[in-house]
């Protein structure tokens, strides 16, 4: 029978800066994206106690907890934690899928016999956990014979704990499983299911296959019978798994609307930067550039597609630049996105015809190597001069997870 893994670091955001800063051990602490923001996106266990959590405002946490501790994300700390993890975990098995930034699947199968069983397994990981990324970094581990009932038993099992499914416990948890804890039960299909009144998934099994299809398709009916018995038969997906990228993006949300033109332009200009950056780190080119803006209820997005391949920043700037001029956009701006797509290899290129772009792209890679030693932005688009350079994150999904993990 297959054994599948799942491990979920613990609060990981707010963890790690307890392990890093001491000052924040113990303490009820809650993480911002950045200086000024006013949403928390992760919230320390000593948070959580007072109701804090992802999503709760600073303001609303401060009513809720007045001592709690707002520190700004350290996104470039987590991934490099991250990847230690990672690295981690291949030291029990050479299957593993990474699931988000603090959560991975592994395929125990052939190798837990070798540490003394699943049981064996999941308890030194959380061993090999303490001592290399230190005492206040911690996960919730569940075993199960299949990916959808180990990340249900990594969620239902206790802090820093563990909770094997067999099949002597699984129809009992499966009748105690919120669906918060089910993966691919959102908010959406628990509103519908319990409009139906089903509170849990045994009472899916109740309900007739017609009336199943008539609420949510050909699709989702089949698919949470599965999930009510317990069944999946999704693979791991591992990082030569993975499919190359087939765009790269990046996108931003202001602090506040601004209707600056420059402010707006330099926005693009930075976004365009690490989206090019990107690119080469993949040495990926494309040939087709896209632009989303917009504020509040108004939006405007399209696309400019060339017959050459490019992966250099400035060049795909003046892209995005001649779209957004075109629309003479009246309104102000809050967020904006960029986007290269009908990528191909760079190894797929021609040789360059003129001394020009030869110069360029030399240029670049002497730029790349800079930033690469000293840190991206070391050297920047003179444009950038006097704004506030926004710098890659990595979100809580690893969207991008070729351009990370490959």
């Amino acid at each position: 029978m297959p054994r599948i893994l799942h491990a979920d670091l613990n609060s990981f955001f707010a963890s790690v800066e307890q392990q890093y800063e001491p000052n924040l051990r113990g303490k009820p602490i809650g993480i911002l994206k950045a200086v000024g923001r006013t949403c928390i996106i992760a919230a320390s266990d000593e948070a959580k106690k007072f109701n804090v959590k992802t999503g709760t405002t600073s303001y609303e946490a401060k009513k809720l907890c007045p001592q709690i501790r707002l520190v700004p994300a350290n996104f470039p700390l987590y991934e490099q934690i991250t990847q230690k993890f990672i690295r981690l975990c291949y030291n029990f098995s050479d299957v593993v899928e990474v699931f988000s930034l603090d959560e991975v699947f592994l395929d125990i199968t052939y190798t837990a016999r070798i540490f003394g069983g699943p049981l064996g397994v999941a308890e030194k990981i959380q061993s090999s956990l303490k001592s290399e990324l230190g005492e206040y970094i911690g996960c919730s581990i569940g075993v199960a014979q299949n990916k959808l009932l180990a990340k249900m038993a990594s969620g239902m099992a206790p802090r820093r704990g563990i909770l094997v499914i067999n099949n002597t416990n699984k129809a009992d948890l499966l009748a105690k499983v919120p669906f918060t804890e089910v993966c691919g039960i959102g908010r959406g299909l628990t509103q519908k299911l319990a409009a139906l009144g089903v509170i849990n998934l045994p009472q899916i099994l109740n309900i007739h296959a017609n009336t199943l299809l008539t609420h949510f398709g050909p699709y989702w009916s089949k698919q949470l019978v599965k999930m009510a018995k317990g069944e999946d038969d999704s693979p791991l997906v591992t990082v030569k798994d993975l499919a190359p990228a087939k765009s790269v993006s990046r996108t931003y949300t202001l602090y506040h609307d601004t209707t600056d033109i420059a402010q707006i332009k330099a926005l693009i200009r930075n976004l365009t930067e690490e989206a090019g950056w990107k690119l080469r780190q993949m040495n990926l080119v494309g040939r087709q550039f896209g632009l989303t803006i917009r504020a509040g209820h108004t939006a405007q997005s399209g696309h400019l597609t060339t017959k050459v391949f490019t992966d250099n920043s400035r060049e795909i700037f003046e892209k995005l630049d001649t779209i957004y001029n075109r629309w003479q956009w009246p309104n102000p701006v809050r967020f904006c996105g960029v986007w290269v797509s009908l990528l191909q290899p760079k190894a797929a290129q021609t040789q360059f015809l003129f001394s020009e772009d030869k110069k360029q792209a030399d240029l670049l890679t002497v730029t790349d190597s800079i930033n690469e030693r000293f840190g991206l932005y070391t050297v920047y688009p003179a444009s950038l001069i006097n704004q506030t350079i926004i710098r890659p994150e990595v979100n809580g999904f690893f969207g991008d997870k070729y351009f990370r993990l490959v």
